[in-house]
């Protein structure tokens, strides 16, 4: 995202009387493999009776991994006594530990626990509920490599998942919609810069911040801004395409 210098007047952030923020998001992006989540919508401006647009960004990102375990000879999974499971939950974290402090040095810590999930893919394991090492560490932090194996654990799940992904599969987050945004604070201005284009800038600390309720799902969307253009070419001396002229119509008021 560039930097660009402030040249609009600025006014200060409308909450709600609770301290929430009214955020409407329509669009979304992410940087440095997740380490950075923007969300990009509109927000009410009582000084000039209208809303403007507003990015979010979403600090608190963790990368969640699954390791499935690698069972013993002659072992059938969910076959292990409860002993055995925890001797080898054990040596699959010895191992996880080891191999970040040895080969992911980037990775400072992480924190684990065994859990169930179902599986159902491609892969030649057996549909329905199995055991895996759930694994998460700070999305500013590099992720795994997508086909890391070790001597405890078969393979790795999520390991390249997007983090806006993961955000929005994790807050319900179903289509351009109205959210509540709690602990929401305004992004300071570095030297008068901003990061976006948006008349607002904000960001929270945890994505658990991010919550749809039953009145945001009864207001009424509020009016877009869209950009309508084309652009016409013609054949440069160098016989290659080259843009001649780019016309557009801008509609601040889309319902």
């Amino acid at each position: 995202l560039h930097r660009h210098l402030i040249q609009d007047t600025e006014y200060p952030l409308k909450c709600n009387d609770d301290g929430s923020l009214s955020f409407f998001w329509f669009d979304a992006h992410e940087e440095s493999y997740g380490a950075e989540i923007y969300l990009f919508g509109k927000v009410w401006q009582p000084e000039i009776n209208q809303f403007v647009s507003c990015s979010l960004k979403v600090h608190g990102m963790e990368r969640t991994l699954f390791a499935l375990p690698k069972m013993p000879k002659n072992k059938l999974r969910g076959s292990l006594t409860p002993e055995e499971e925890k001797t080898q939950q054990d040596s699959m974290i010895i191992e996880f530990n080891n191999l970040r402090q040895n080969r992911f040095k980037n990775i400072t810590g992480f924190k684990c626990k065994m859990v169930n999930r179902k599986y159902c893919f491609e892969m030649p394991i057996a549909h329905g509920d199995h055991k895996f090492l759930k694994i998460k560490y700070p999305a500013t932090q590099p992720p795994l490599p997508n086909n890391l194996t070790g001597n405890t654990f078969e393979c790795l799940f999520g390991a390249n998942q997007s983090m806006l992904e993961l955000f929005i599969l994790k807050r319900k987050i179903k289509g351009p919609c109205w959210l509540t945004i709690k602990n929401v604070q305004q992004s300071p201005k570095n030297n008068n810069f901003k990061h976006t284009w948006c008349k607002q800038e904000v960001y929270i600390n945890s994505p658990k911040d991010v919550e749809i309720t039953i009145d945001d799902m009864n207001k009424a969307s509020p009016p877009i801004t869209c950009l309508s253009f084309s652009i016409k070419t013609c054949r440069s001396s160098n016989n290659t395409n080259e843009i001649a002229m780019i016309s557009g119509l801008v509609h601040s008021s889309i319902n």
